[in-house]
């Protein structure tokens, strides 16, 4: 699989003066009614943390904002915003996001208060190992599904790659079960195209369309189909600096999957050719999407597949 960082995700948005951020992390102990138990993950924008609640135990996940970036308005109005989109759908598949607060002291710094998932992100999971395709089916096709529910409820996700993908431990019937996670640049619908349009999202994996500032559903499946052209063959569709990455994802064919790695049913590459299709009107639905992959994962008829082992 892709080494996770050697493109980060871009935010070219009309943000201005920012300070250089430094590793997250908060000297404080409590949130509210909410104590941390220990740091989960760093990002550009903040931390993540383990909390319990003072009272009944329960446990909660905490996404702090930097308190450098806490001063600038339109980096919080951006935190809260993941907050608004997540009570657009209570799809199963995504992420609960049940509260959006700020630190009564030390600053105020804003945070966001989400469901407690036990589990490893896709890329963890995928690593230097290639998945069987039957487990790559069962998580392509929770993937759509829950990106389809986000795409009903009115949002174009904007940044649909590995790492914003959880493999949870805990099964559900035996089958394996993942989350999509991260509004962070998330897009309404509805919204109106501003006159000079941001450029937000993860180089590698980023549709024609959503280069030029202007991400629509159809740009999620564009998306997924590089995660699953990253799943079966151990790479991305394209790669190379910025530069050319912008460029390939815009006038350069994709080669089919089946070439990289042999035993690629036809119907697979079909789906991610399709869904790497430059035209957004030429790539199937995210509902279609999700609706083969589970045709695919039901004509193998294999057994779950422990995705989560720690060595393959």
């Amino acid at each position: 699989m892709r080494a996770p960082d050697t493109l980060p995700s871009i935010q070219l948005a009309p943000i201005t003066s920012l300070p250089a951020i430094r590793r997250p992390t908060t000297s404080r102990s409590r949130f509210g009614d909410l104590e941390i138990v220990e740091p989960l993950a760093t990002g550009g924008m903040g931390g993540v943390y383990l909390a319990a609640h003072v009272t009944t135990g329960e446990r909660f996940a905490l996404k702090v904002l930097d308190a450098t970036l806490a001063k600038h308005p339109e980096v919080v109005a951006r935190l809260h915003a993941e907050h608004a989109i997540a009570q657009r759908t209570l799809h199963p598949g995504l992420v609960r996001i049940h509260a959006a607060r700020t630190a009564e002291q030390g600053g105020g710094v804003p945070y966001l208060v989400m469901e407690y998932l036990d589990g490893a992100s896709l890329t963890d999971v995928a690593g230097d190992c290639e998945l069987e395709l039957p487990a790559i089916y069962a998580i392509g096709a929770q993937i759509a599904a829950a990106l389809a529910a986000l795409h009903a409820a009115g949002v174009v996700h904007c940044d649909v790659k590995p790492d914003n993908v959880l493999v949870l431990r805990e099964r559900l019937d035996g089958e394996l079960r993942v989350k999509v996670l991260d509004f962070g640049v998330s897009r309404l619908l509805d919204e109106p195209m501003p006159e000079s349009p941001s450029i937000a999202g993860t180089p590698w994996c980023m549709a024609p369309e959503q280069w030029r500032g202007a991400p629509e559903t159809a740009s999620d499946v564009y998306a997924l189909g590089c995660l699953l052209f990253d799943l079966v063959t151990g790479d991305g569709p394209f790669a190379g600096s910025l530069p050319e990455l912008m460029y390939a994802h815009q006038e350069m064919r994709p080669a089919r999957p089946s070439w990289l790695r042999p035993g690629v049913p036809a119907a697979l590459d079909r789906l991610i050719l399709r869904a790497l299709a430059k035209d957004p009107a030429d790539r199937p639905s995210m509902m279609q999407m999700a609706a083969e992959l589970a045709d695919l994962a039901d004509a193998t008829n294999a057994p779950a597949v422990d995705v989560m082992r720690a060595a393959c």
